[in-house]
């Protein structure tokens, strides 16, 4: 039995490998089991009239590639010596992270900023300031690393 859960929230941007290099040291260091989190978009063209059949074949291969990705991830991580179960789980993403902190009780989430700035993120709406804003345990939020002048 592990003494802590952590969640990762993954996205599978570039900066998603700097966000799993924190969760695996985070991982060995506490001995904790760590959850990695992924949100896939609702189904795309279920209902749509038009080009209905190729949009749900696009949508199911893009679903494959991302349940792939975070196994993937979740993999490396046991790789590493880290206690990991991947989930893929559809919804928004803010949502599907603060619930399944919740449903999992998770003692951490682990989230990437993308640094979009205050443009963006008003906006856009940030999903790493969701979270820290709702979430109802510790929130480490890794930066995205600043690009060279």
């Amino acid at each position: 039995m592990t003494a802590l859960d952590l969640m990762v929230a993954m996205d599978f941007s570039p900066h998603g490998k700097a966000v799993l290099r924190v969760a695996r040291r985070f991982g060995r260091t506490l001995d904790a089991k760590v959850w990695i989190v992924h949100a896939v978009s609702p189904a795309v063209g279920v209902a749509s009239c038009n080009g209905g059949r190729r949009d749900r074949v696009a949508a199911a291969a893009e679903v494959r590639e991302e349940h792939r990705l975070v196994q993937e991830a979740a993999a490396t991580l046991r790789d590493g010596g880290v206690d990991a179960v991947a989930l893929l789980v559809e919804g928004p993403p803010a949502k599907v992270v603060l619930e399944e902190a919740s449903r999992l009780e998770v003692d951490m989430i682990i989230i990437g900023s993308h640094g979009y700035g205050a443009v963006a993120r008003a906006l856009l709406g940030s999903v790493s300031a969701g979270v820290v804003r709702r979430a109802q345990c510790p929130v480490l939020v890794v930066p995205a690393a600043k690009k060279a002048p």
